[in-house]
């Protein structure tokens, strides 16, 4: 796909970072249009997490040559500021562990990025997301009050109260108990198809459920001179509709 494609969302080449001495996570090609899905599944350790937190800008880059990172046209750069490319209509993130702050309740919770962007949420998305999330009864409840499922599907809701661009998620199930995983892992799926959203997904277990089929980006280890490069890339490959 090309970057001058008017949807194309997310735009990646040859950017990484050193996670460890010798050890560097490079993502060598990864492009999405509004819409499509791509699923980062490697082993532990591979850098899955770490590629996620490349794309979303929040890591600091090693110098590479070539290097392009756009997102929603956007470029990613030292330069740019974070709310040009990271805000809550641009860039949503769910990580594996809870991220909501203790002391706000779950409503709080899932409009603080759009508070703090300044912006005012969308109240009818913002209903349709909770009540798809079976949160309806639970808005007033502190994160303590809530069983792991419902922090995670609050997450979720957060994540795409913006109904951003590109939606990130990294191992959004893996603390779930399985009665749960197939019904959150739905809800991610129909949720960001509504929100129009370009999906990342880092997985080590996305073999079954709602993901089984999507495309997978190519991984590979090269070891180069004594150095140790974790490269994913999805050059050649087409990613999917989210549904």
């Amino acid at each position: 796909m090309s970057s001058n494609v008017p949807d194309t969302v997310l735009s990646i080449r040859n950017i990484g970072i050193e996670r460890a001495p010798g050890f560097f996570v490079v993502i060598e090609e990864l492009d999405l249009r509004a819409g499509e899905t791509i699923v980062l599944d490697a082993v532990s350790g591979a850098g899955k997490s770490t590629a996620l937190g490349l794309i979303a800008g929040a890591l600091p880059m090693a110098e590479l040559p070539d290097t392009r990172h756009l997102i929603d046209g956007v470029p990613v750069t030292p330069e740019t500021p974070r709310s040009e490319f990271a805000g809550p209509d641009k860039l949503g993130f769910v990580l594996q562990t809870n991220t909501l702050v203790s002391y706000l309740t779950l409503l709080e919770n899932i409009e603080l990025p759009v508070r703090v962007a300044g912006q005012q949420p969308d109240l009818e998305w913002q209903e349709h997301l909770i009540r798809a999330m079976g949160l309806r009864d639970l808005t007033a409840r502190k994160p303590s009050q809530l069983s792991v499922g419902q922090r995670q599907r609050a997450s979720v809701a957060r994540a795409l109260l913006g109904q951003p661009a590109l939606l990130l998620l990294d191992e959004p199930v893996s603390a779930l108990d399985p009665a749960n995983v197939a019904e959150v892992e739905g809800l991610i799926v129909h949720l960001a198809a509504e929100a129009g959203s370009a999906v990342v997904l880092a997985s080590h277990q996305a073999q079954t459920g709602e993901f089984a089929k999507t495309p997978r980006a190519d991984h590979r280890i090269l070891d180069h001179q004594g150095l140790s490069y974790s490269i994913f890339s999805t050059a050649g490959r087409s990613a999917a509709k989210v549904a």
